[in-house]
């Protein structure tokens, strides 16, 4: 009876079939061998910040502090790009699901033509603007040119950064994510190199602190972009085009705005409320804040671990879709939701009983690890609904349906994260706490959410 609890027809046991199903071999086995890569991509990806804060953290919490500040600045500059890459994926999946090579290496020049023209005007503009986005973000006067420092260096790392998201956006579709993996491991073992040579000062390097940290993660950036730029030499499906990077396709170019663009609507909401989030907690003071983002670094781990699972359930519904089989695209959300459980119960014991040693990476200062594992214990339960709405999430955009995840992110993050973190830090006085709980509020309301949208499936039904 246990054994068929985990049989694919078991798991499709009310749904239409629309053909062979796979055994459970090969349904766990693809979806493993599509998300194992991207999990592990995902998590070096969220390693470079994690490095640069624990590595930083050796200076001190105003350096953490300094650097953590940054992030959500970064990435109002590089949410464009994340939707864009998000039609890039569904799209060159679809193509893969109908054979369409050569489609699927005109989306890609095209994206690619795109991005770089948006990335180098982003980089202008991020340059121009860093101080007064900065102050706005919460940076006090204790660390603010540090920030500044940090920031324009990482910025001017724009046009390499967003076309190498690009590049492994397009190899995910294709179903090649053990590409975007490599060029991340390289990455981030150069950007770690770099950190041990340039924050203190090392084999006759110079110590640079803060601003050796910002110069090791565009080192690490540029290797990245080699890798990415060889792989599509090496790939059997999409590869460099020049012919369709000389001019725009109006079709194409259409065909990845209108999946991207409600992609950009979300991105655009995820930013606001995580900007919002972020600037009412900074207002705390530089110990909580310091305090804030360790544990946020920690909890991005998690996510990025999720995050692996919903791009290969990104990629599989996009290609199962192409292939006219909805039924398989449900059977591998199920799975991949499957998957999600495991992890946050690996991720949940790990918050409850190692939440003293993960603070103690960081800092030294008791009050900071005692208040950290307090949040650990809130972040072990969100955990699991994190997760959760990652899959789900990324089922609905590879069928297409970004407009109704769009729709949530406005709802959640823009408005529930940190309307409720407000309340519950100031008028109800739960500090620190009160923020985590409204983070763990956006993640339940966004998992269900996601779960009756999927249940509903109408995303069954698009076409793109």
């Amino acid at each position: 009876m246990i054994k068929e609890l985990y049989q694919p027809r078991f798991l499709l046991r009310k749904q239409k079939l629309l053909g062979e199903v796979p055994s459970a071999k090969e349904a766990y086995g693809r979806m493993f061998r599509m998300a194992f890569p991207s999990t592990v991509e995902a998590l070096l990806g969220g390693l470079t910040s994690f490095v640069d804060t624990l590595m930083v953290s050796a200076i001190g919490i105003s350096s953490v502090t300094a650097v953590g500040i940054t992030t959500q600045p970064r990435m109002i500059i590089l949410m464009l790009f994340m939707a864009l890459n998000t039609g890039v994926t569904a799209l060159i999946a679809r193509r893969k699901g109908e054979n369409d090579a050569k489609k699927a290496n005109q989306i890609l020049m095209q994206a690619l033509l795109i991005c770089f023209i948006l990335a180098i005007i982003m980089t202008v503009v991020g340059m121009l603007t860093a101080k007064p986005l900065l102050r706005f973000a919460g940076a006090g006067d204790d660390f603010i040119d540090d920030s500044v420092i940090y920031y324009q260096i990482v910025t001017a790392g724009t046009v390499l950064s967003v076309l190498t998201m690009t590049i492994n956006a397009a190899q995910r579709g294709a179903g090649n994510t053990k590409i975007a993996m490599t060029t991340n491991i390289v990455s981030n073992i150069v950007n770690v190199i770099f950190n041990f040579l340039l924050i203190k000062g090392r084999l006759g390097f110079p110590a640079l602190g803060v601003k050796g940290a910002a110069i090791a993660t565009v080192i690490g950036m540029s290797a990245a972009f080699i890798m990415a730029c060889y792989s599509l030499r090496k790939s059997t499906f999409i590869f460099f085009n020049i012919k369709s990077l000389k001019k725009f396709d109006m079709g194409i170019v259409k065909s990845i705005v209108k999946i991207s663009g409600n992609a950009a609507l979300e991105e655009l909401c995820f930013r606001f409320g995580f900007f919002m989030y972020n600037k009412i907690i900074a207002e705390l003071g530089t110990l909580d804040y310091g305090t804030h983002l360790v544990c946020i670094n920690i909890l991005n781990l998690s996510t990025n671990i999720g995050s692996g699972l919903g791009i290969g359930t990104t990629a599989l519904v996009g290609q199962t879709m192409g292939e006219k089989r909805s039924d398989l695209s449900v059977l591998y959300v199920k799975i991949g939701q499957r998957m999600a459980i495991l992890v946050s119960i690996a991720l949940s014991a790990l918050f409850i009983f190692g939440g003293k040693m993960l603070m103690g990476l960081f800092t030294d200062d008791a009050g900071i690890i005692e208040n950290g594992s307090r949040i650990l214990l809130i972040m072990a339960l969100s955990t699991f609904f994190i997760n959760s709405q990652i899959v789900y999430s990324g089922c609905l955009r590879g069928a297409g349906d970004v407009k109704f995840v769009a729709t949530m992110a406005l709802i959640s993050v823009a408005v529930i994260r940190p309307g409720l973190s407000y309340i519950m830090i100031y008028p109800m006085q739960l500090g620190l706490i009160g923020a985590w709980l409204g983070l763990f509020a956006d993640q339940l309301t966004r998992c269900l959410a996601g779960m009756i949208r999927f249940k509903i499936g109408k995303w069954t039904k698009i076409h793109i």
